[in-house]
């Protein structure tokens, strides 16, 4: 297994990637993947296109972008960019993740790194305002 070949070929699924075009992943991900990110951890395929619905559903316009890639022994770093509309309003998370590939070159593990408290839980009213009063007093003046 070539890990470049594989990311290759995810990546281009991942970067297409819409709300009806889930069932794409089934080429490329092993039924038996763990996916994780800030908010989910789940098993099996079905639960990683779940969560992948969920997006679709509560954000529009999304456009996936992955801007740079590393490589393992079996498997892959990237950073991407998501850029979305949620609530009506533009949002935007930068990311890394990093999956491993099985021996057939299917992804048995996705794990997302990114900020969600300073990409997602400021955008809240009452958590925003707490954040941002947190950042403040911890912030080197």
């Amino acid at each position: 297994m070539i890990p470049e070949i594989a990311f290759n070929k995810y990546r281009s699924v991942l970067e297409g990637l819409k709300g009806t075009t889930l069932d794409s992943l089934d080429n490329v991900v092993s039924p038996d993947v763990h996916f994780a990110d800030p908010l989910n951890e789940a098993e099996g395929l079905s639960k990683m296109k779940a969560i992948f619905a969920h997006l679709f559903e509560t954000v529009t316009a999304v456009h996936y972008v992955i801007d740079d890639v590393g490589y393992s022994e079996n498997g892959a770093y990237f950073r991407w960019i998501l850029n979305a509309s949620l609530s009506n309003k533009p949002w935007i998370v930068k990311g890394v993740t990093h999956v491993t590939f099985d021996e057939h070159s299917r992804v048995i593990e996705h794990v997302e790194y990114w900020d969600a408290a300073s990409q997602l839980y400021v955008r809240f009213p009452i958590i925003g305002l707490l954040l941002r009063f947190a950042r403040r007093r911890l912030a080197v003046r």
